[in-house]
């Protein structure tokens, strides 16, 4: 590593002294002779413009320092580049940073990094319709449609930075068991087949990691982002038994038995609202992107991580589908 850029969130609540830890993650680096800048972010979005212009000026590694929101926003601006993504968690939920066995302080997470190696992996790529034109974004921990992404979007505006991790979750479980939400229409292809198979479901969770953090912790294991397919979760209606019935079976590691979901290994799928008038929000990595229709597949080699061995990112364990 010679080169390296720290993307800071300002906003991220979980460093007390966000100034001491900035210049103790740039000593770190420096230490190990590289040269390193922080830059802070101060806008939305800012951080993807930021981490493409450090990977245009030959940056051998970028890290998102924040929540999963910045390694969200910092991936739009590597994928497809040489430059290796690094993660110190700032955040609250930090799932990716979890999955990826870092520490939750910053400074460990970063010196445990310094002796990872950067190796190519796929991350999810979706496409959707906003202000009447097509847009593409990329996802390294989650794609979700109906109750997530309703519940992001009610926590848009900053929100979720000062909500405590407990009250974030209580709050996530009370939308989700008392909120209606209509069915829609789910069209996937599984990842040892050309067919297309149609599917309603009130909710969809697409991950790319195999915890999902507090109460959605075993809502869908068994994925790792260095998988070559998808793992899809459909919650099947009526909501208001299908929700209940995912968190009441998943809670006791019986997903496979849970009539009401169906999992599947696809290497692409479709989620479209059944008629015009619902509105189905959709999320990326708890990003707030808009509404149905969104077609999500998979982006080989799409960028390089900084992954320890033996990790369970880079591990295959494949769950059985269900029905």
């Amino acid at each position: 590593m010679h080169r390296a850029t720290l993307i800071i969130n300002a906003s991220a609540g979980r460093s007390k002294n966000l100034r001491a830890t900035v210049l103790a993650l740039v000593q770190a680096l420096e230490q190990t002779g590289a040269q390193a800048n922080a830059i802070l972010t101060t806008a939305a979005r800012e951080a993807q413009s930021i981490a493409a212009d450090a990977a245009a000026k030959g940056c051998d590694t970028v890290f998102a320092c924040g929540g999963d929101g910045t390694v969200h926003e910092v991936l739009q601006g590597l994928v497809g580049t040489k430059t290796a993504l690094g993660v110190v968690p700032l955040g609250t939920a930090n799932a990716f940073a979890r999955n990826l066995g870092l520490s939750l302080d910053p400074l460990k997470a970063l010196q445990q990094q310094l002796s990872f190696e950067s190796r190519p992996i796929p991350v999810g790529e979706a496409r959707y319709a906003a202000e009447g034109s097509e847009v593409t974004r990329h996802f390294i921990v989650m794609a979700g449609a109906g109750p997530d992404g309703a519940l992001v979007y009610r926590l848009l505006g900053g929100k979720r930075s000062k909500l405590g991790r407990n009250v974030y979750y209580a709050h996530s479980l009370r939308l989700f068991l008392t909120r209606s939400f209509p069915a829609f229409r789910v069209d996937y292809r599984r990842s040892d087949s050309d067919q297309w198979v149609e599917r309603r479901g009130v909710g969809i969770i697409c991950s790319r990691v195999a915890n999902l953090g507090g109460i959605f912790s075993r809502l869908a294991t068994g994925s790792s982002a260095n998988e070559s397919d998808l793992l899809l979760s459909i919650v099947k209606p009526p909501a208001r038994i299908g929700l209940p019935a995912w968190f009441a079976f998943s809670h006791v590691r019986l997903n496979t038995q849970n009539p009401w979901l169906e999992q599947a290994r696809v290497s692409e799928f479709r989620c479209s609202p059944l008629e015009p008038n619902h509105r189905i929000h959709a999320e990326l990595d708890g990003e707030w992107i808009g509404q149905l229709p969104m077609s999500v597949r998979l982006l080989p080699n799409a960028i390089s991580l900084l992954i320890p061995r033996n990790n369970a990112a880079q591990r295959s364990t494949k769950q059985p589908e269900g029905s």
